[in-house]
């Protein structure tokens, strides 16, 4: 489906169009917006539009990393849209092409960044809305949004990963933070390079870009840089977690096998007396004692004890 809304700046109206309306909107002086959420719909449309072949060439690609390139006709730009949920990472991206007096979206099915934009783009624009740029800044705005609520998802289970190394924690445990290993390692390269591209739309000069625009856009790099920030920070508290947990798993390893060599140590003579009186022969006198039995099993406690006493003295056990 594709949608066309026009802005008319100085009478403050908002209005639907139908696709093929488009340039006829622009020649009056309407700043339209015309999403696509159908690829192959506006690689048709698009070029019909004054957006060179190359830049619309880019939408065939597997994007997922923000990019901005500037063209001669337009600002291509790739946001890319990030969603946590049930230990997957999900990165969703928008191509943005700005244009004079047009912005054009394309994303392959639903977007939530573009819908959330259009649920408060209304608002805004009759509020404070001078120029189209306040589109690019309701997209950078609405992407940070998401990264937050994402970055708050992965915090989330951090904290559970956590919870269960410290406690009796089972074999999967270590698949799972493998997992949210790579979940935070990818966020933040959407973050960076979201960094970078929005940095890129606030310094760089461009006619498709309101210079009164370009200031909002980059007061939006300094959350980026703290969302990047707290995503290295909850990779080291998981990597630090992981050590904390096999630190334990080896001290418990190490008290195990700590008790099982005591027991050997003390049942390594007794098994030697067992041995020698194992053997039939008549000349071993006190097989012949009246409390020969008695006195081996005296003589073996005797030994034990002194084992014992000797460890304990030692601080070994």
């Amino acid at each position: 489906m594709t949608t066309v809304t026009a802005f008319d700046f100085d009478r403050k109206t908002i209005e639907t169009l139908a696709p093929g309306d488009v340039k006829q909107a622009i020649a009056r002086g309407r700043y339209c917006w015309i999403d696509f959420d159908d690829c192959a719909a506006a690689i048709a449309a698009l070029p019909a539009l004054g957006i060179d072949v190359a830049d619309v060439a880019r939408i065939e690609r597997d994007q997922q990393q923000c990019q901005a390139w500037h063209g001669r006709a337009c600002v291509h730009c790739v946001l890319v849209d990030a969603k946590y949920a049930d230990g997957d990472l999900r990165l969703d991206p928008v191509h943005v092409f700005i244009a004079e007096n047009l912005v054009a979206t394309v994303h392959a099915g639903p977007s939530p960044l573009v819908e959330r934009v259009r649920g408060t783009c209304r608002h805004d624009f009759l509020a404070t809305a001078e120029s189209g740029g306040f589109l690019l800044f309701e997209f950078a705005d609405h992407l940070i949004t998401s990264y937050r609520e994402t970055m708050a998802t992965l915090t989330a289970d951090v904290d559970g990963i956590q919870r269960r190394l410290l406690e009796n924690a089972d074999d999967e445990i270590l698949t799972d933070v493998s997992q949210l290993t790579r979940a935070l390692l990818s966020y933040r390269g959407a973050v960076v390079a979201a960094r970078e591209t929005i940095d890129e739309l606030a310094t760089r000069r461009s006619p498709f870009v309101p210079a009164s625009t370009q200031p909002f856009l980059d007061r939006q790099t300094l959350p980026l840089d703290r969302l990047a920030h707290d995503a290295a920070t909850e990779r080291t508290v998981l990597s630090e977690s992981v050590n904390l947990y096999m630190g334990i798993v080896s001290h418990r390893t190490n008290r195990l096998v700590n008790r099982l060599t005591i027991v050997s140590i003390i049942f390594l003579p007794l098994n030697f007396l067992a041995a020698v009186y194992g053997m039939n022969f008549e000349t071993m006198p006190e097989l012949s004692w009246r409390f020969g039995y008695l006195g081996f099993w005296l003589f073996s406690l005797l030994l034990v004890g002194t084992l014992l006493a000797t460890l304990r003295r030692k601080r070994w056990i």
